[in-house]
């Protein structure tokens, strides 16, 4: 067994979406045609994960997060509890230290990467043999029971740059169009606090809009360019109409500032903001001297996890 091991996963941001949650309702759950349709932008940076022997040894999991023994990581343990229980064997005890590099439940992916880095770095650790789609699964399986997420999983664990997610369901089976990004284009952010995506998600009438929404929006990125993908998200995110006043008024200075299209990430209260590098210095400067104060970030476009 190694000392440790270590597993990255990138972020991502999700633009628009629809919700295909009618295998929650089978006795078992089909979670592997549960997830999302949807477009977006996959992150330089994520969440990275190293596993090494706990103090205990009764195979018990221990998750500390940015140095927080007692932050709520139940989206990473359930991954790991579900590889583990399909190994059928005895391990002793894990702790798994996290980095996460972007904000928390604002809309980045950040439960999906925790969850996909954790178990990546845990397998290794343990050096269970799995392939990759089949840990990723375990990742998107624990971000849907946990009420954290929904399809981002099924796209980070092989995935980089822009996409569209064409048919819903889990790693391996959900379907994604490439969206070729344009040189010197960057991802600009605008974060202001955590949001409750649970709220969405069980909402019966959230989620009929949610969806009517996200079908014409599938319909307006169906070019797969940059340009469509850009306008199908601002579009669906002032339609939805969870944008607060404050979202809504960082959108329109970034826009304002030199940005090609900025929304609001979905879901949280943040925007994105896709800017060229020439004019970075102008979209982020104006985000940051805002009297809103939000926690500003550049990112490059990230490649999978690995």
């Amino acid at each position: 067994m190694e000392v440790s091991a270590e597993a990255f996963a990138p972020a991502a941001i999700s633009n628009f979406f629809t919700i295909h949650d009618a295998g929650l309702s089978l006795d078992p759950p089909d979670l592997a045609h549960v997830g999302a349709t949807g477009g977006g932008y996959m992150l330089s940076k994520g969440v990275r994960s190293r596993a090494q022997r706990g103090r205990s040894l009764n195979g018990s999991i221990s998750v500390v997060v940015n140095g927080d023994p007692k932050y709520d990581a139940r989206t990473t343990r359930r991954a790991i509890e579900l590889l583990l229980a399909v190994t059928k064997r005895e391990y002793p005890g894990v702790e798994v230290a996290q980095t996460v590099e972007v904000p928390i439940g604002e809309g980045f992916g950040a439960s999906a990467a925790s969850a996909l880095s954790g178990v990546m770095a845990v397998a290794s650790f343990l050096q269970i043999q799995k392939p990759i789609v089949e840990l990723a699964f375990y990742a998107h399986s624990a971000d849907i029971l946990c009420r954290t997420g929904l399809g981002t999983v099924s796209v980070i664990y092989n995935r980089g740059g822009a996409g569209v997610i064409t048919s819903a369901g889990g790693p391996g089976i959900a379907e994604v169009k490439n969206v070729p990004v344009p040189r010197g284009l960057r991802v600009v952010t605008a974060s202001l606090a955590p949001y409750d995506k649970a709220l969405v998600l069980s909402s019966p009438s959230m989620k009929e809009k949610v969806n009517r929404l996200g079908d014409e929006a599938l319909a307006r990125a169906s070019d797969y360019t940059i340009e469509g993908l850009v306008k199908a998200g601002e579009v669906f995110s002032e339609s939805l109409g969870l944008e607060s006043p404050a979202v809504r008024h960082l959108v329109r200075l970034a826009r304002e500032h030199g940005a090609m299209g900025a929304s609001q990430n979905m879901v949280g209260h943040a925007i994105h903001a896709l800017v060229f590098e020439e004019d970075v210095p102008s979209v982020a400067g104006a985000l940051e001297r805002d009297s809103l104060s939000p926690r500003v970030a550049v990112y490059d476009f990230g490649s999978a996890a690995r």
